[in-house]
């Protein structure tokens, strides 16, 4: 634990006054004679250059009534330097006794002291060794003791007698540019003495030109550099110079206060945002970082059909790259291309590209591509006809039942554009035949896939008769026929989102209700009704759950004999119920048979 500052200063206060108490009178003593009492008195504040308590004798002229902490000089003139700063064990400064203006000066040299562990606990700075002062000259013509520019200045001499001189630090003599130089025996009053040296040189700081100056054995003391030196440099990213437009500049060797260093980096290139133009300035090693394209360029293109690119009459183009709006972009326009055209009869070219030339020019059809669609929803449907004079439309194959029960519109089937509605689920291929003036005839097919809704229920019987197809909706609450729930003839949208496609009275079907959506967890109930005229007919049901290009069921269903004379709803006859679908997803169901009959009239009051 530390003590306080007051406990620190009241122990050195303690220690100050027994010292003071054995001490002669007036033991303060000189200049270098020891410690004046004043710095005994301190107390607290002294640790750290307080004021001097009212008792402590003022300091000597020229002195300062308190220690400066961290200038290294014994400015209470008491003769320590820094005591009771604070500092680190081990730490070392550069210190000096005297007038600071003196050291370096003849004979006068700085010292050093050491921060020493007291206690474990505090830290003080130890005497200051190595130090010299000014003293009495020699008078030995060899160096200047007092320190104050002049050998041997006092010292009696032979008129015109000279020697050798130096009043540079001693050790500095004979060092880099630093010699010595002249003194000459001169009258000064009415008696000799010496005269000032003369011709020599002594230390002064380095000019970093790889002179040693400062006399310290090392030429350009404190230089970064030597004045007029050049270097490479580069203030970019690593990797980057001499990639691209990025190269390296130049760096001076300039004055600096003290010594020299280097200037700021000139004439180099770092990396900048890419213009597109081909020019790696982003000294990636790639021009065109994060361009679409670059000014100037251009490249290939087509628009027609991939396999026509090349093929007779038709070729590529060109796109330029031009500036946009958000920059350089592929132009629009693929300049210089033809794509397929109308085959020309007899010129001898493949005008439509397709790899013969004048085929068709006694007449052709061309059918629409493959298209596919859900079942019940029309798609239109165009042919491209040369030199026919008229067309017809048919069902080739189809899944059973569909081709009786696709429509086309306008019907018959002969126009150049149709609209088809496939209500059977499956493949359909239709041809498409197209009649010359002189009676022959060209063909051409495609096919129309119909897709299954999330629920198809389709209803076919064996025989004629007017048999009926209801699916129930997810409410339980509410019977067949007048519901809102319940999708059949007198309700062929019920706004639950399921749809009747035909209500087929006379033929054997087929009927189909389709649920584009239906919705996860609920379930929906299917039934059969023998409206009129089906007396011992059996009827099936095919359910279908998610089953995108497939025709097989997902579960099927066959009735006994329906039974029943009467015609209308709420009737004595058969009223079936099959089976109750339940999605587990959009696309899968589970199938729970119920196949219970009872009379319509029974029907019409509950589910």
């Amino acid at each position: 634990m530390r003590r306080s500052s007051l406990a620190l200063g009241l122990l050195v206060w303690g220690v100050a006054a027994m010292l003071g108490a054995c001490e002669p009178e007036g033991g303060a003593g000189g200049r270098r004679g020891g410690r004046a009492t004043a710095d005994a008195g301190m107390g607290d504040a002294g640790i750290r250059g307080g004021t001097v308590d009212a008792d402590t004798p003022p300091p000597p002229d020229g002195c300062a009534d308190r220690e400066i902490c961290g200038n290294g000089v014994d400015d209470d003139c008491n003769g320590d330097v820094d005591e009771r700063c604070g500092c680190v064990p081990g730490q070392t400064q550069r210190c000096y006794l005297g007038d600071r203006a003196l050291a370096g000066v003849g004979a006068c040299r700085e010292g050093t002291q050491t921060c020493d562990d007291v206690d474990g606990e505090f830290s003080s700075w130890g005497a200051c060794t190595g130090e010299a002062g000014p003293s009495t000259e020699a008078c030995d013509g060899r160096e200047d003791e007092d320190c104050d520019g002049t050998v041997d200045e006092g010292c009696g001499c032979a008129l015109g007698e000279s020697r050798e001189c130096y009043t540079g630090p001693a050790s500095t003599r004979g060092v880099g540019v630093c010699r010595g130089g002249m003194q000459t025996c001169v009258t000064v009053g009415s008696s000799t003495d010496w005269s000032e040296c003369t011709g020599e040189t002594t230390p002064r700081p380095d000019l970093c030109d790889g002179v040693d100056r400062d006399c310290d054995g090392r030429a350009d003391t404190g230089c970064d550099c030597e004045i007029g030196d050049t270097r490479a440099c580069y203030t970019g990213p690593d990797g980057t110079s001499g990639v691209g437009l990025c190269h390296d500049g130049l760096e001076r060797c300039v004055p600096a206060h003290p010594g020299a260093t280097w200037g700021p980096c000139e004439g180099d290139q770092t990396p900048e945002m890419d213009l597109c133009d081909g020019v790696d300035r982003t000294c990636t090693g790639v021009p065109g970082v994060g361009c679409t394209c670059i000014r100037g360029e251009s490249r290939a293109c087509y628009g027609g059909p991939p396999a026509t690119r090349g093929v007779g009459v038709c070729r590529e183009g060109r796109n330029a790259c031009v500036d946009g709006a958000g920059g350089p972009e592929w132009s629009a326009d693929c300049a210089g291309e033809r794509q397929p055209g109308t085959e020309i009869c007899d010129n001898g070219a493949d005008d439509d590209c397709d790899g013969e030339v004048d085929e068709g020019c006694r007449g052709s059809v061309m059918c629409p591509g493959d298209v596919t669609v859900p079942a019940g929803q029309p798609v239109s449907l165009t042919i491209t006809s040369m030199g026919i004079t008229s067309q017809s439309w048919r069902v080739v194959s189809a899944p059973e039942g569909g081709a009786e029960t696709a429509e086309w519109s306008p019907t018959p089937p002969t126009a150049t554009t149709e609209s088809f509605t496939p209500y059977i689920v499956g493949e359909y291929v239709i041809e498409v035949t197209g009649t010359l003036a002189s009676g022959m005839t060209v063909t051409c097919r495609f096919r129309v896939t119909a897709l299954p809704h999330g629920l198809r229920v389709q209803l076919r019987w064996d025989g004629a008769g007017d048999v009926d197809l209801h699916v129930h909706g997810p409410t339980t609450s509410t019977p067949w026929f007048s519901s809102p729930d319940d999708c059949y003839y007198a309700n062929t949208s019920p706004a639950w989102g399921a749809s009747l496609d035909l209500d087929n009275t006379t033929a054997d079907g087929p009927e189909n209700i389709n649920l584009d959506e239906p919705v996860t967890g609920s379930s929906y109930t299917i039934a059969v009704h023998n409206y009129a005229r089906a007396a011992g007919r059996t009827a099936s049901i095919d359910v279908f759950c998610g089953a995108r290009m497939s025709t097989m069921p997902t579960a099927t269903f066959t009735s006994r004999p329906l039974a029943g004379t009467a015609a209308g709803n709420c009737t004595a006859n058969d009223f079936w119920t099959v089976a109750r679908v339940t999605f587990t997803s959009p696309s899968t169901c589970t199938v729970t048979p119920i196949d219970t009959y009872r009379a319509s009239s029974l029907a019409c009051t509950a589910l």
